[in-house]
């Protein structure tokens, strides 16, 4: 960052705080007559009984006016986007646009600069469910990335060794899986989406999206550790996160919680597993997911169809603004759920859905690169 430079001289009878100076004109003594005084005084009173006035006088700066965070006492800290070098006038614009049904129909967006809450705001629909900062929003597919961070803190306690071991090597119980053309499926498979299952293909050589290869990722989690992903998040990542209001769904036939699809937090939950990945998954001084694992699991694995790639269950793109390229980390789920990481811009971006939008098949990533990366990049 680079030096901010002296600020020039106050022009035009203002102080540096855009106050007016006021002159008092004297008498031939020196002393100021009884009408100046008064004059001094009716505009002192004038302007401290302003808006303004009051906010200088009090200390505190003007609000930007919109997505101004709730204290809920979760943790987060919280100040203006100013503050923390977001340009609040676009954030602006992106809430009026929203609000007046021009742009994407997002349930909540919450943004996250420098590990301080900077905007959040919810945004009501008919005949939908009304969020606010205290509702746990369904993240359907994001809950593929919390299952990867608990892949990383099994290896760092030893309990999987080995990426490239087949997999049935910890699931000897699952007949499938000893046939000869699953046999040589690795959990570095699953992670990276190509284990070919379903798609008939040769393990490790294409991207094909599937829910049953996390699926079998959370089971070899419960079969190394002898506990549940539910309870594994609980114990080794909510729990240290603060994170206490959870829900996650579980299999009404076999009774387990899905690895794939199925966990609910609060918006501002979800940013706090994002700010984990952006923090190389320390959190309050305590390293709660190895780095060198986030490291690993959010680089680029494998190309897919679409214009992001896939590393461990997590997606990885880019934003473009102008001939400026921002590269960023997405947890990514159904009805454009979204926990985006922009590690150049020290930046965690949050948004829930419940339906798509008509006008733009990814919303939220419109709004991403038209709105909130621009806010961080112009000074």
């Amino acid at each position: 960052m680079k030096a901010l430079s002296k600020p020039a001289a106050p022009q035009n009878g203002h102080t540096e705080n855009g106050i007016l100076r006021l002159l008092v004109v004297g008498n031939i003594g020196g002393e100021p007559d009884m009408r100046t005084w008064v004059a001094v005084v009716a505009a002192v009173c004038a302007f401290a009984s302003s808006p303004i006035g009051a906010r200088i006088a009090f200390g505190a700066e003007p609000a930007s006016g919109c997505g101004i965070p709730q204290e809920i006492h979760d943790g987060w800290a919280m100040s203006s986007p100013e503050k923390q070098g977001l340009n609040a006038a676009l954030l602006c614009a992106m809430d009026e646009g929203i609000s007046g049904g021009k742009l994407a129909n997002v349930d909540d967006i919450v943004v996250i600069r420098h590990g301080v809450l900077v905007y959040e705001r919810y945004f009501d629909y008919p005949h939908q469910l009304n969020y606010d900062a205290t509702t746990r929003h369904n993240g359907y597919s994001m809950t593929k990335s919390v299952v990867s961070l608990l892949v990383g803190i099994a290896m760092d306690r030893g309990l999987i060794r080995d990426l490239d071991a087949p997999i049935v090597s910890y699931l000897s119980d699952d007949k499938g899986l000893r046939e000869s053309d699953k046999d040589r499926i690795t959990l570095r498979h699953l992670l990276t989406m190509s284990a070919g299952l379903g798609f008939e293909r040769e393990p490790g050589v294409s991207f094909a999206y599937n829910n049953r290869e996390t699926e079998l990722i959370g089971a070899i989690l419960k079969k190394v550790t002898g506990k549940p992903v539910d309870v594994l998040a609980q114990e080794n990542i909510f729990a240290p996160l603060g994170i206490e209001d959870v829900a996650w769904y579980k299999d009404p036939v076999s009774g387990r919680p899905t690895s794939a699809s199925g966990l609910s937090l609060r918006p501002r939950d979800w940013a706090k597993i994002g700010q984990l990945v952006l923090n190389r998954g320390a959190w309050e001084g305590r390293q709660i997911v190895p780095a060198s694992w986030v490291d690993q699991s959010t680089a680029e694995h494998i190309k897919t169809k679409e214009s992001q790639s896939y590393g461990y269950q997590w997606w990885v793109g880019r934003s473009l603004d102008g001939d400026r390229a921002v590269d960023w980390i997405a947890a990514k789920g159904f009805n454009s759920q979204k926990t985006v990481i922009i590690p150049a811009l020290d930046m965690v971006v949050v948004f829930n859905a419940g339906r798509e939008s008509k006008n733009m098949v990814a919303p939220e990533l419109d709004l991403l690169d038209r709105y909130i990366v621009p806010a961080a990049l112009k000074d």
